[in-house]
């Protein structure tokens, strides 16, 4: 019986003190409806909220920010060979977002995320270039643009919105 008593106390009594404790919390407040009331009459008619006014937009755009360009620099070196020599080239980028810093964070995010699956893809697009067509600003500039379109292109693919608005190659060696 002692026992019995004992795990009564430890056990049940706590649980009895907080339903108690509920039970008297919402006995004791008083509602601001009646419930048995027709609902009609406890609905209130609210005043149309008023659009925005331009120093209101100002002020939102402030705490956002408007759009502005972030860059994303790819950690990952890319090196290839170039074709019919034995010369390595290696690059580097640097992926430019024109977008407010929120939209620009969770686009970096996602091309953190696929960072891995894109590397060979940016690959992709300098093999097959000579060394005469990499190092001159031409081929170069050719080069950032074919990484633009096919990252924006791969990025619609896998159900993101292209956001890529340009592509800087920061790093550049052919040996």
């Amino acid at each position: 019986m002692k026992n019995a008593a004992k795990i009564g106390m430890l056990y049940v009594l706590p649980g009895v003190i907080v339903l108690g404790a509920f039970f008297l919390g919402h006995k004791s407040m008083d509602p601001d409806v009646d419930r048995l009331s027709p609902p009609e009459e406890s609905i209130e008619i609210m005043e149309p909220v008023p659009a925005p006014s331009e120093e209101d937009k100002t002020q939102i755009e402030g705490v956002f920010g408007g759009p502005e360009y972030q860059y994303f620099p790819y950690k990952t070196t890319i090196i290839g060979n170039i074709p019919g020599t034995n010369k390595l080239f290696s690059f580097e980028i640097a992926v430019a977002l024109y977008e407010n810093r929120l939209t620009a964070n969770s686009s970096m995010d996602t091309l953190t995320e696929l960072e891995t699956q894109l590397t060979p893809m940016i690959l992709d697009q300098a093999l097959g270039m000579s060394s005469e067509v990499l190092l001159s600003k031409g081929g170069r500039e050719a080069l950032k643009l074919k990484i633009k379109n096919m990252l924006n292109n791969t990025l619609e693919r896998w159900g993101h919105k292209p956001f890529i608005h340009s592509v800087e190659i920061t790093s550049f060696v052919v040996t």
